[in-house]
């Protein structure tokens, strides 16, 4: 049974969700403050976090930020009443999977849970888009220029250092590497990684590239082999730059 942490403030909302979520046969905690839900996610380690972002003691984009710190990598779903251009990006920069603006209907929010838990296996295991393979022997493995992917374990090395991604993070950059040489449109990053269901900007694929770039090392051989295609989308050199 997926389990699901509701880290919100308004014990309205808070009952209309966790019933419906646990109608849907979803394990469900809550809790009404931003520390009690740091609290609660870090000890139980849920399979799907929903967080809203105005919420006392501690803001939800904070809880957001120190959650990723922690190295906590199961997906992350806003609860926001901010439909500014700005707050959506701030959440997706800090590591944020998806959002759903307030007011919602139960039908959409249940519809973007179960879409992000398909993508991602329990406790937050990345199932990962499938196109071409370009794994060596180990078919758990990705290799390309000073990259390493351990797609059993969801870990990631750069030149021989351990690099710690958000899930979507790193389904972008499997993407990447399995698709090396060719050029991956942004419609279809979104569709692989957002999945079918996301409805938002393309420029959030751009924002994703950005901060994985960041994550893996401007220096490092595969950040550099990331070209940027005007107007497309991207491609990675499997032999650098």
């Amino acid at each position: 049974m997926p389990r699901i942490a509701l880290i919100e403030d308004s014990p309205e909302v808070t009952t209309l969700v966790r019933d419906e979520l646990r109608q849907l046969a979803y394990e469900v905690r809550t809790a009404a403050d931003g520390e009690l839900g740091l609290a609660l996610c870090l000890a139980w380690r849920p399979d799907l976090v929903l967080l809203d972002v105005m919420l006392p003691a501690l803001n939800g984009m904070e809880v957001l930020r120190r959650l990723r710190a922690a190295g906590f990598n199961g997906p992350i779903l806003l609860l926001t009443a901010r439909d500014s251009e700005a707050d959506r990006v701030a959440g997706l920069e800090l590591g944020a999977d998806d959002y759903v603006v307030k007011p919602f209907s139960l039908r959409e929010l249940t519809a973007r849970v179960a879409a992000l838990l398909r993508r991602h296996g329990p406790r937050g295991e990345t199932t990962g888009p499938t196109i071409g393979p370009l794994q060596d022997a180990d078919a758990n493995v990705l290799r390309v220029l000073d990259c390493e992917v351990d797609l059993q374990r969801q870990l990631v090395r750069v030149g021989g250092a351990s690099c710690t991604l958000s899930p979507r993070e790193f389904e972008l950059l499997c993407c990447l590497l399995r698709g090396s040489g060719r050029v991956l449109t942004r419609e279809w990053l979104l569709q692989q990684v957002w999945g079918r269901d996301y409805d938002g900007e393309d420029r959030a694929v751009d924002t994703c590239v950005l901060r994985l770039r960041e994550r893996l090392g401007r220096d490092s051989e595969v950040v550099r082999a990331i070209e940027a295609v005007r107007g497309v989308g991207y491609r990675l050199h499997p032999s650098g730059r």
